[in-house]
């Protein structure tokens, strides 16, 4: 009888186990067109731009990619391609940039970013870090 139950509960573990629809600490993937994910484009690129020799801001063209990871908070990370604007740095900051986008240059450069933004809301913390980056 003992080994009759032990047989079922390792079944029910196993079944259980393999229908379940994410694992603990594994990644998920979010849609790009998400406002959440729109957000941290946003954030990813005050990184690009506060790290850039360029005159000019970069600013996201489009989310290509993002998931998530439940850690001690949560990582995210973007693929996104971003273009250069007619807004120099001298002259606009990062919120007026954002509050109200300038237009693309005639001609952009334009990068492929893969960015990981951590987060734990609850210590006030992020911590944006650039993992890749190539000119299109």
């Amino acid at each position: 009888m003992k080994l009759l139950c032990a047989v079922l509960f390792i079944h029910a573990v196993l079944l259980f186990g393999a229908v379940s629809p994410k694992m603990t600490g594994g990644w998920k993937d979010l849609s790009p067109e998400s406002d959440d994910v729109q957000e941290l484009s946003w954030t990813a690129v005050k990184k690009i731009n506060a790290e850039s020799n360029d005159l000019f801001h970069l600013v996201p063209v489009k989310v290509l990619k993002a998931k998530s990871q439940i850690v001690a908070g949560t990582n995210y990370q973007l693929e996104l391609e971003v273009a250069q604007s007619n807004c120099a740095k001298n002259q606009v900051t990062h919120d007026q940039l954002k509050a109200q986008p300038c237009q693309l240059k005639d001609a952009p450069r334009r990068h492929l970013y893969v960015v990981k933004i951590w987060v734990k809301p609850w210590e006030d913390f992020e911590q944006v870090t650039i993992e890749s980056s190539k000119q299109l």
